[in-house]
């Protein structure tokens, strides 16, 4: 896990996630709310909101915050 990634998110800010597969390259997304554990987030494709764990390597392992 990327400990100090998590540090730098903030609610309201913006996320890219890219683990290089068609379809998940570059994809923003808008941090919404944040607890202890994760983050929930809309990303720009998607209806729906995900909660994503701090603790979850296969999202962010790829998630970079968005200047």
């Amino acid at each position: 896990m990327k400990l100090n990634l998590a540090h730098q998110i903030k609610v309201g800010g913006r996320i890219s996630y890219n683990d290089c597969r068609p379809g998940h390259e570059d994809v923003e997304a808008v941090v919404l709310a944040m607890d202890a554990r994760g983050m929930t987030v809309q990303f720009d494709d998607r209806a729906d909101t995900t909660y994503i764990l701090f603790s979850e390597p296969q999202w962010m392992d790829f998630i970079s915050v968005v200047q």
